[in-house]
């Protein structure tokens, strides 16, 4: 008897495992899509981790701990006094620009910055690993809505201080200027110019206690803290049981005479909890181009600290703290 050799490699053979393979592939990609989206509504609309730098809310946050904060709050309700909360700064002149330039004008007074030719170094935590931190997510580009300061350069090819930016002619980058890579400054002939570029968003977030909520009135006299809520006619000295033996009784203005702040609709006075050691809204450097404010604005406000996540060794919840 003779026995007919199946075939294996039949293409209907073939087609089994391939398509086998295929429907695995989508599975996975499937699952990933949905895994990303979950994460980025959850960071977007309820929870996001941060971590900490600097030792300004000590002894309450921890330099180098992970917190975790709580966003969904203030997405149904108003920040409250007590409150740890993570925000970005106002923009000002102390801080790092993304890129700092020189750009000389022609005799029409046009000078041209390749904004495709810019590039920084990021300053995030895991960008400052050698073997990452030249790789393109760890590279500052200069992007539509990016802030660009133009400054006159002296006779002697210096600026005279840091104050000159104040007086600093602004354009906020168009987004057909980053497309394009050019940036073209219009001002006086034949003159060189220092060209800052900020993002304007801020360059990092902070995290501090809020004192002040619309409305109220704080008041820092001999290194104690007053307050006086809207619609009450008196200041009532805050007993801060969150502040360590260092800070306690020891926040101070320059010049350390009594200093009084009236919080407006839609802004917050904070302090950090370590008040020797914390840059708030006692000493804001003044923006590059505007009055000093010592509020932050409610839409930069992210979220109110709800615990930390590591060391383990500290993980517990971070109370809101009411202010009496």
């Amino acid at each position: 008897m003779i026995h007919k050799k199946e075939n294996h490699s039949h293409p209907l053979a073939m087609k089994r495992p391939l398509r086998e393979v295929a429907l695995f592939l989508l599975d996975i990609f499937y699952n990933a899509v949905i895994i990303i989206a979950l994460v980025v509504l959850i960071r977007t609309f309820l929870i996001s981790p941060f971590r900490v730098i600097g030792s300004s809310m000590a002894d309450t946050l921890k330099n180098n701990e992970f917190i975790l904060i709580d966003k969904l709050s203030y997405r149904l309700g108003e920040p409250k006094r007590g409150d740890p909360i993570v925000f970005l700064p106002p923009i000002t002149s102390k801080y790092p620009p993304k890129f700092e330039e020189a750009v000389t004008t022609d005799s029409t007074g046009n000078g041209v910055l390749d904004l495709h030719t810019l590039s920084g170094d990021k300053n995030a935590f895991y960008c400052h690993n050698p073997m990452v931190q030249k790789l393109w997510f760890c590279r500052e580009r200069a992007q539509a809505g990016d802030l660009a300061y133009f400054l006159l350069v002296g006779n002697e090819g210096q600026t005279n201080g840091e104050l000159n930016w104040r007086v600093a002619s602004k354009e906020v980058i168009t987004p057909e200027e980053a497309k394009l890579g050019q940036l073209t400054l219009h001002d006086l002939p034949n003159q060189q110019y220092l060209v800052r570029i900020y993002n304007a968003a801020g360059p990092e977030y902070y995290v501090k206690r809020i004192i002040g909520i619309p409305g109220d009135s704080v008041r820092i006299e001999n290194g104690r803290v007053y307050l006086k809520k809207g619609g009450e006619a008196e200041f009532t000295e805050i007993k801060e049981t969150y502040l360590n033996s260092e800070n306690l009784n020891n926040t101070f203005f320059k010049p350390r005479d009594a200093q009084e702040f009236k919080v407006e609709p839609g802004h917050f006075f904070v302090l950090g909890d370590n008040r020797t050691h914390s840059n708030d809204s006692r000493h804001w450097f003044s923006p590059v181009d505007e009055a000093a404010s010592p509020y932050v604005d409610e839409t930069m406000i992210s979220g109110k600290v709800m615990l930390v996540l590591w060391p383990l060794a500290n993980l517990g919840f971070i109370p809101g703290g009411v202010l009496q």
